[in-house]
């Protein structure tokens, strides 16, 4: 079976650059090079690391699309605009308008010019205007999937063909909920396909040599307790709120270690980032932000963690920081967001409401589990037996099952 998978057209594959989503893809293309099922077209936007690494794949064939330069000062100019002269409050969204067009006009020419078995859209309703372009939905009518990854920001002149969609790939029983009653499509028009991981990169041992190193390197002393926040410094992640509630934790034998983009490596400081740094002052010797960590040295970090916070304050579908928590045997404090209790289920999680008392909520929960190592402990041990339905083999089978139906 010939199936393309049309990528964001933001992050590359293989993910090279990071993202959620890309290395969701990467673990499914892995798992096929294993098993052969299928011979995957991956559509992506280019770089260079990303083609050396393309080369290793038998089983996938790469497609890079790069941009020209007068569409890269086209967009520059319009993100200009945006931001310093009409003043927008989502001027981000704004940054790379031609770009994304120029891409998906790309994949729409190959989709024209190629045969797929299936089509498969990862995780943007624009990219239906790779479908819609060249009346690509008639030529692949019934071939066409939409992995759905978060909710939909608009449909984009796309309603009707998103309706013709074979098959809506949900990450959660939450998404698939909120799609059907966005496009008014019956619940049989979706599956849930739940995320998973190479949990053989995050199962790693590592020595007490190597633990301690690494403690040494970020400051954190042998008796501190770590608290673990993974993902990027943005409003929807919570990182505003968990610094607040760790003003009033007085505890000192702790440190909060912010895995992700650091504050100063932003290339546009918003305000919310200006909120973000007054409450780091105010904590200084209990945050450290390690700024972007490669994928494969992630599980370092949580190796020497002894909570994760991970507090979302949007309907978080289903993050895989939640995953690689559970995978690590942590305990989690969270929020009731999206589909985050779909996955952290068992005792392996504090769950809290986001409501008006979250701060004070988070502040209570977090002073609990640094002074309570048996409940710490049992919730570490619900998390491993949580975890092992979350593995990319499980992942992949699921996968191979929606395809051959």
């Amino acid at each position: 079976m010939k199936i393309a998978i049309i990528t964001s057209g933001f992050l590359p594959v293989p993910a090279t650059k990071g993202g959620a989503v890309e290395n969701l893809i990467v673990n499914l293309i892995n798992n096929n090079e294993k098993k052969g099922e299928f011979d995957f077209e991956i559509m992506s936007c280019y770089d260079d690391n990303a083609l050396e690494e393309s080369k290793k794949y038998n089983r996938t064939k790469f497609v890079f699309f790069k941009t020209n330069m007068f569409i890269k000062i086209l967009d520059k100019i319009v993100f200009f605009i945006a931001k310093n002269i009409l003043k927008k409050q989502n001027s981000q969204s704004y940054r790379y308008i031609f770009q994304r067009l120029a891409y998906l006009n790309n994949c729409s020419k190959k989709l024209k010019l190629e045969s797929y078995d299936k089509i498969i859209l990862e995780n943007h309703p624009t990219q239906y205007l790779a479908l819609k372009w060249r009346k690509n939905n008639i030529k692949y009518e019934n071939k066409f999937y939409y992995h759905c990854h978060n909710e939909f920001p608009g449909t984009y002149g796309c309603i009707e063909i998103m309706r013709e969609t074979k098959k809506f790939i949900c990450v959660s029983q939450y998404i698939a909920d909120t799609l059907s009653k966005y496009l008014k499509l019956p619940a049989e028009k979706f599956c849930v396909l739940r995320n998973g991981i190479d949990t053989s990169k995050f199962r790693k041992e590592m020595s007490d040599a190597e633990k301690e190193k690494l403690r040494k390197k970020h400051n954190i002393d042998s008796n501190d307790k770590v608290l673990i926040f993974t993902g990027r410094i943005v409003p929807e992640k919570g990182v505003k709120e968990l610094l607040t509630s760790l003003t009033n934790v007085k505890a000192s034998n702790y440190k909060l270690l912010i895995i992700g983009s650091a504050l100063n490596s932003l290339s546009t400081k918003t305000s919310y980032q200006v909120e973000v740094e007054e409450l780091v002052k105010k904590l200084k010797k209990n945050v450290i932000f390690t700024g972007f960590v490669n994928y494969d040295e992630i599980y370092k970090y949580y190796s020497i963690a002894n909570i994760a916070v991970l507090p979302s304050v949007w309907n978080d579908p289903a993050p895989l920081t939640v995953i690689e928590s559970l995978v690590c045997g942590l305990p989690i404090i969270t929020t009731n967001s999206g589909g985050i209790p779909e996955y952290a289920t068992n005792g392996s999680a504090i769950i809290i409401n986001r409501d008006e008392n979250l701060i004070n909520n988070l502040s209570i929960e977090i002073k609990k589990l640094l002074n309570d190592d048996l409940q710490s402990l049992n919730m570490g041990n619900c998390s491993r037996k949580v975890s092992k339905n979350l593995t990319i083999e499980n992942y992949s089978n699921s996968f191979s099952k929606i395809m051959s139906e």
